[in-house]
């Protein structure tokens, strides 16, 4: 096969967590061909998807660890798969390049799917199952956040389109002299869509990232914040231990199914706090690393079997 990651540049990756790599090694050993592709790469003749390209190798044994030949310009429908990989945030540029990827997802399949991504905001995901997120409201009035806040004292204030806690503010009434109209204030002084959820103390014990590849959860790691953070995201040095699926967590990933399957985002990094899902991540999944190690796996194994499968399977329709 041959597969095209778009992506961020390999330059301002962080290693750690990235997944995209471990893919792209994984499907080396297979014998397939990887390339890469950035944003401003992609462009439209008429309605053929094309974008420069280059060839990548990947070996994390060896310095560097990735080989990049030269550009070639390339329809995007001579590849077997593409891979939508680049991270947030999903601005103008991003959604541009879904546009181009959106025609190119006629002819081959784009994993997640264009449609599906234009569709769905990460942070607003868990609001479409009934019940899955805690009590949240999106707004930029203060006077929205002001009443929000006295029902619940102590809440998040999330910018829509970051990744990996970037933005992430807590507030509370109860241990500060702030007063529900000064974290209204607070929240909305950009003049931004903001969400607002309460705040969950279970974060304490942990942030559980599931990695979900169609339909199904294939590993799990719980995350815990440094001290004296309410943050658990690793970039924020976050660090990890080994868990298990609830119950109820299984029985959310499952209410999703549907809606993920519906809007081709097969892969998915589930987030949950306290059994409530705070974000689904469709743009990029990632912690594939941190999983393998705590579950002593090899999971991009069993993610680069399904995405054989897909590309077999070839493009199929989502409904718009």
């Amino acid at each position: 096969m041959e597969l095209l990651f778009v992506m961020d540049p390999l330059e301002v990756l962080i290693l750690e967590t990235e997944t995209s790599l471990l893919l792209m090694e994984e499907a080396g050993r297979r014998g397939h061909r990887c390339a890469v592709a950035h944003l401003q790469d992609l462009y439209l003749v008429d309605r053929t998807a094309r974008a420069w390209t280059r060839s990548i190798a990947v070996d994390d044994d060896s310095r560097p660890h990735a080989r990049v030949g030269a550009e070639e310009d390339r329809s995007l429908d001579s590849f077997d798969l593409v891979m939508m990989r680049k991270d947030p945030p999903v601005d103008l540029e991003y959604l541009n390049a879904l546009l181009i990827l959106e025609p190119a997802s006629e002819r081959v399949p784009v994993i997640n799917h264009p449609v599906g991504l234009r569709q769905s905001n990460e942070k607003l995901l868990p609001l479409e199952v009934p019940g899955a997120a805690a009590a949240s409201v999106l707004t930029a009035d203060p006077r929205v956040v002001a009443e929000f806040v006295r029902a619940h004292d102590d809440v998040v204030v999330k910018p829509l389109n970051e990744f990996s806690g970037r933005g992430i503010v807590r507030y509370s009434t109860r241990d500060s002299d702030l007063d529900a109209d000064s974290v209204g204030g607070l929240a909305t002084h950009e003049g931004k869509h903001v969400l607002v959820q309460r705040f969950l103390p279970g974060v304490e014990k942990g942030d559980k990232r599931v990695l979900v590849v169609g339909g199904e959860p294939v590993g799990w790691v719980n995350r815990l914040p440094r001290a004296g953070s309410f943050r658990a995201n690793i970039h924020q040095g976050a660090r990890i231990e080994a868990t298990s699926l609830t119950a109820r967590e299984r029985e959310l990933i499952e209410a999703f199914g549907p809606l993920l399957a519906e809007r081709g985002l097969d892969l998915a990094g589930f987030d949950f706090i306290d059994g409530y899902v705070t974000e689904i991540n469709v743009t990029s999944p990632s912690a594939l690393r941190q999983i393998n190690q705590v579950m002593e796996a090899r999971l991009e194994r069993r993610v680069m079997d399904w995405l054989e499968a897909r590309a077999a399977e070839g493009a199929r329709g989502v409904r718009a």
